[in-house]
């Protein structure tokens, strides 16, 4: 399969202003004389660095030490929990189940949704398991 670049930028006041004009100015140069098909759409922002280090740093050691997780199982941990935040298929070619949705590629406002759920979850279906949200202390 051929990896098709992807050019981020903006628009301002009817301008685009690409965040790597001088890359994309070579790349349209390597191309031959061809036709072409350029699509323009808004940007989603891609889950923050810092909601990732939330899930990775507070909310899957919190969980993983009250279920009784390892350390090196935290990655299990996580593919289970989004798996089950955001449901899954079985893969007819792998012959196995895999998630819906992948955390790297959820929106901060579908990350946020999915932290928003995680914290309930592990209160509600977890046994009472506490975890904080960014800014949000918890007492025992």
């Amino acid at each position: 399969m051929t990896r098709v670049p992807v050019w981020l930028g903006a628009v301002t006041k009817g301008r685009l202003t690409l965040d790597a004009e001088a890359e994309f100015r070579r790349y349209i140069k390597a191309l031959p004389d061809q036709p072409i098909q350029l699509v323009l759409q808004r940007r989603k922002s891609q889950r923050s660095l810092d909601q990732n280090a939330w899930a990775f740093g507070v909310a899957y050691p919190i969980i993983a030490e009250a279920l009784g997780y390892d350390a090196h199982e935290i990655d299990d941990l996580h593919y289970a929990l989004v798996a089950k935040w955001g449901g899954e298929h079985f893969d007819t070619r792998l012959g196995a189940m895999l998630p819906n949705k992948r955390s790297s590629k959820l929106s901060t406002t579908e990350y946020s949704e999915y932290m928003e759920w995680l914290v309930r979850y592990a209160a509600q279906e977890l046994g009472g398991i506490l975890v904080p949200l960014p800014g949000e202390s918890v007492c025992a």
